[in-house]
């Protein structure tokens, strides 16, 4: 008996021994290098600054057709503290662009001391506009922006098909505060300003005075500014910020306010990007009178289905087997029409009289799937 429980006590420890060991795999670790742990598509741009000596990594996607087709330039969206927000902001860009709603686009991921060091290592020197007492390290945004102006920028258009007059430029917290600095010290350097939690609270007030300044000597703003605040983070300088600017009725100046409930400071980022895409690259559509929308009106046939356009509260609408409500077709010119988020084509095809003969559907930027509907009735 004693030899039998010496066996079974042999077995347990043996057992015990088997399941403290690692667990093999036969997967193979391809890098735990964090400049390859983003998204297929993109590539990375290391560079030394020579105006303040820092190291900046860029991180760039490319879209789908920029390989296909090299006579196409493409607007050029920035986002600061790259490092956290490359990944979420090219999965946000891929699902809008592929519902129509903005169009093919080339995004940099701006980290701001590289990849090696630490990627937050100067992020409140370069963000912050003011030096403070308390923030030992704050107020190199001025040196930073002229990095962005004479450096970066420079190297993204000078290695990629980019379209000059047409940059976005997007920031969240420290970020959003030198996104608004940016638009109020050099407006004309990006188009379109996404603005999400700015520490509004900085250097006793600082950004209403910017601001305020500003307006002193400039009554005109030519640019798109999307301010996104969460529910739960400083409402009421927002809001203080809000009226300000509303106060001050700038000319050319295209200006949205969005809360994003139920959100805190970092929270709220991701839906912060998507609204703020869509705000920066909505289409501007046009308003057609339903005596000159009738002659596209008919019956089509693409293969073996039939498609019906008829006019829905003044716009064509696009009728499917099945459907009951059908698909808006935008007018974006007195004759140019597009589908859904107003970025594929959906072109009508006349005879030399002017009559409509088909449509073709653009479905994405490969032309293989760009359809043709004739019309039969």
């Amino acid at each position: 008996m004693k030899i039998l429980k010496n066996q079974i006590s042999i077995f347990y420890t043996f057992i015990l021994f088997v399941f403290q060991l690692p667990i093999l795999s036969n997967a193979q670790v391809i890098s735990k290098e964090p400049e390859n742990l983003f998204v297929v598509g993109s590539e990375s741009i290391h560079f030394q600054s020579e105006i303040n000596t820092s190291d900046y990594t860029l991180h760039i996607n490319l879209p789908e057709s920029y390989d296909r087709d090299p006579t196409k330039i493409y607007p050029v969206f920035y986002a600061l503290d790259g490092y956290r927000v490359f990944g979420v902001t090219t999965h946000i860009y891929q699902g809008l662009w592929d519902d129509g709603f903005i169009p093919e686009i080339i995004i940099v991921g701006i980290t701001n001391s590289g990849v090696k060091a630490q990627p937050t290592l100067n992020r409140t020197r370069d963000l912050t506009p003011t030096s403070i007492a308390r923030i030992s390290t704050s107020g190199g945004a001025s040196s930073f922006l002229e990095v962005l102006d004479k450096e970066l920028i420079p190297l993204i258009e000078g290695r990629y098909r980019t379209d000059k007059t047409n940059r976005t430029l997007v920031g969240t917290s420290f970020a959003g505060l030198f996104t608004y600095y940016t638009l109020f010290t050099q407006p004309s350097l990006f188009n379109n300003y996404i603005i999400h939690n700015a520490t509004l609270w900085w250097d006793n007030a600082y950004p209403y005075q910017l601001e305020d300044a500003f307006y002193r000597n400039n009554k005109s703003l030519t640019a798109n500014v999307i301010f996104l605040n969460s529910e739960h983070n400083d409402m009421p300088n927002a809001i203080k910020l809000q009226n300000q600017l509303e106060s001050h009725s700038y000319s050319n100046l295209t200006l949205g306010f969005r809360m994003i409930e139920n959100m805190g400071h970092l929270g709220g980022e991701a839906e912060a990007i998507n609204q703020g895409m869509r705000f920066a690259y909505k289409r501007p559509t046009v308003i057609i009178p339903d005596e000159e929308l009738r002659g596209y009106c008919g019956t089509y046939k693409d293969g073996t289905y039939i498609r019906e356009i008829v006019i829905r509260d003044g716009e064509l609408t696009l009728m499917r087997e099945g459907e009951t409500s059908g698909t808006k077709i935008k007018a974006i010119s007195a004759t140019e029409f597009a589908l859904l988020g107003k970025y594929f084509d959906f072109r009508f095809h006349k005879n030399r009289k002017g009559e409509i003969l088909s449509f073709s559907n653009q479905f994405d930027t490969d032309p293989s799937r760009v359809r043709t509907a004739i019309k039969i009735k």
